[in-house]
């Protein structure tokens, strides 16, 4: 039976060491029975410049997850299409799971915008928001939520796409595998 769910959305795109230590912390932290990677179709907050095809980024995600030795890949947000409600996506891990616990992760960035957040009061009622914090080396939430304190990772997947496309090093900011596949396949170069 599964009790506890970890949810980590994101565009991953593409997926990095700092993705790889929040997963780890938060799955060491909460010890859930599922960890679950939920990669978008597309963010509605997010400005989608430089958008890469879900196929690869579910790609380096199953390479990032071999590394981890932890988790699974959830495509409904991909598989939906248009614009990736989180509202959505939990009623439907509910309807799939009734009475499992359900953490979400998000980093202070998303949580300083929660009241942009499609139909936040309901969903705050259906899960336990778990807090990492981004930029800043401790993070404060609101009561019901938890924080998970990483330590700062300047890493972004912006600063990656810009390193390759301008043939800069990223060894040391995405897995091996994830490096590799991204020189094979030619990801972000142009």
């Amino acid at each position: 039976m599964t009790n506890s769910i970890v949810l980590y959305g994101g565009q991953f795109n593409p997926i990095h060491i700092a993705h790889m230590v929040v997963a780890s912390e938060v799955n060491h932290k909460i010890q859930p029975d599922k960890f679950i990677f939920l990669p978008s179709f597309m963010s509605p907050l997010k400005v989608q410049d430089e958008y890469l095809d879900a196929k690869y980024r579910v790609e380096m995600i199953k390479r990032a997850i071999d590394e981890l030795g932890f988790g699974e890949i959830c495509l409904d947000e991909i598989e939906r299409k248009g614009q990736s409600y989180t509202y959505d996506t939990i009623i439907n891990f509910l309807d799939k799971y009734p009475s499992a616990k359900l953490f979400f992760v998000i980093g202070t960035d998303q949580y300083n915008q929660l009241d942009k957040w499609y139909r936040i009061e309901e969903l705050k009622s259906k899960i336990t928001f778990v807090i990492v914090n981004r930029a800043q080396s401790t993070q404060t939430v609101e009561s019901g939520m938890l924080a998970v304190n990483i330590p700062r990772i300047d890493i972004s997947s912006t600063l990656i796409r810009s390193n390759v496309k301008n043939n800069v090093n990223i060894k040391g900011y995405v897995p091996s595998s994830v490096e590799r596949y991204i020189r094979e396949e030619g990801l972000y170069e142009n």
